[in-house]
């Protein structure tokens, strides 16, 4: 699964890596970089506006357009591959309503005998590493819209079985457009493993309040 995430990167440095970005935050302005995004907080996410390709301000846990209240959304950070085509609040958003979240890296816990001890999987390259995902609009009582994503995953790689049996889709900088328009099938998802790095982090990145660089800082 993918419980909590990093951009620890500058605008100026996202925009250099996706050879210019069109972002369009006024409503949430998205001060970066961040080193702990959490659940129901705003982050960076990429979707297709008729026809262009822009950066918005998307809140983490998926409302469907249906949803009589926004009570569960904590619980609809992760969306698994496997049943995209099944849950009644996926399937409908495969044809249009696609994007991606934009991350340096995620963070996921290890079971010891004493502690969960947290780790940071991140780019081998430095670079970013994008992560598919599903987006829906929803009404608030105020009649405002309120956009909001969630994190498909897939089986964990070999290599990453280890801390945990899930594990993020992440994209190429070449599958992101086919991926939003979509030409790439959520059972491609499955086969689309990029090179990576993983190590520990301190249990500072446990409260959701630190969002530091210590957040992401081996140890």
């Amino acid at each position: 699964m993918c419980g909590r995430f990093a951009l620890a990167f500058t605008r100026e440095v996202i925009d250099e890596e996706l050879n210019g970005a069109d972002w369009f935050d006024y409503r949430y302005p998205l001060p970066l970089p961040r080193y702990n995004i959490a659940p129901l907080q705003f982050a960076p996410f990429m979707w297709k506006e008729e026809k262009r390709i822009i950066v918005d301000a998307f809140r983490w846990g998926l409302v469907p357009r249906w949803a009589k209240d926004e009570g569960f959304a904590s619980k609809m950070i992760n969306a698994r591959v496997e049943t995209l085509h099944e849950k009644p609040a996926y399937k409908n958003l495969l044809a249009h309503h696609r994007g991606v979240v934009l991350t340096s890296g995620y963070f996921e816990w290890q079971k010891t005998s004493t502690i969960k001890q947290p780790w940071y999987i991140t780019s081998a390259k430095g670079r970013l590493l994008p992560l598919a995902g599903l987006w829906d609009v929803w009404n608030t009582p105020e009649n405002s819209p309120l956009f909001t994503f969630t994190i498909i995953t897939t089986p964990a790689s070999k290599d990453l079985s280890l801390l945990h049996n899930r594990m993020p889709a992440c994209l190429s900088y070449d599958q992101l457009k086919l991926w939003i328009e979509g030409h790439l099938s959520p059972e491609e998802l499955k086969n689309s493993t990029l090179p990576t790095r993983c190590y520990k982090v301190s249990t500072f990145v446990n409260n959701v309040k630190n969002d530091s660089p210590q957040c992401i800082q081996e140890i």
